[in-house]
């Protein structure tokens, strides 16, 4: 991601974040502190066009010019999938609305069909408590660590939900302990 860049650029040059918003500030004609320049590294805040380019310009690193998303593995829709984090740099091409945080899910299954197909990217960049997608598509995460793309229902108790597929083949998961929802952002077919 850009932040990722921003952090390599200002290594290469041996630049502080202070001399960074220094010189933002003076060839941009409005204050960047250094602040902003460590939310730009961290990805807490976007880099604007016109930074980019003079960021390129000050440290002689050019931008890259396709950014990249983590894909964080699959997500079930009909198949039991759990979460990894084996360390893999696996990547997929961001959106170009990709917020920072943003990673990817490879769809496993068909439960969600036709509104998600089997290898169908989804995105997505922040996470919700459950109450926060009731009656909503998301991406999300049961207590025991599998996790699917579903219709978010509320469960017969109030700390449980109903997983409803798309798919009518599909029986609703009732009475499932969430951790978390993620709203979807983007999709990107797997053609």
């Amino acid at each position: 991601m850009l932040s990722d860049w921003l952090r390599d650029a200002l290594d290469a040059k041996e630049m502080s974040q202070v001399e960074m918003a220094r010189l933002l500030t003076e060839r941009l004609g409005r204050s960047i502190d250094r602040a902003a320049v460590n939310k730009m590294s961290k990805g807490t805040r976007a880099i604007a066009g016109d930074e980019l380019i003079e960021i390129q310009k000050i440290t002689g690193v050019a931008a890259p010019t396709e950014i990249m998303v983590p894909l964080k593995g699959k997500v079930g829709a009909g198949q039991a999938v759990y979460a990894i984090d084996d360390g893999d740099d696996n990547e997929v091409p961001a959106p170009a609305e990709a917020k920072p945080g943003t990673v990817a899910v490879r769809v496993s299954g068909d439960s969600m069909f036709p509104a998600y197909e089997e290898g169908e990217l989804l995105y997505y960049s922040k996470l919700l408590p459950p109450d926060a997608m009731v009656n909503k598509r998301a991406v999300v995460q049961l207590g025991d660590g599998r996790i699917f793309v579903k219709v978010l229902r509320k469960g017969t108790t109030e700390r449980t939900w109903t997983l409803q597929s798309v798919n009518t083949l599909y029986a609703d998961m009732i009475d499932e302990v969430v951790e978390w929802a993620a709203p979807i952002d983007w999709t990107k077919p797997r053609y």
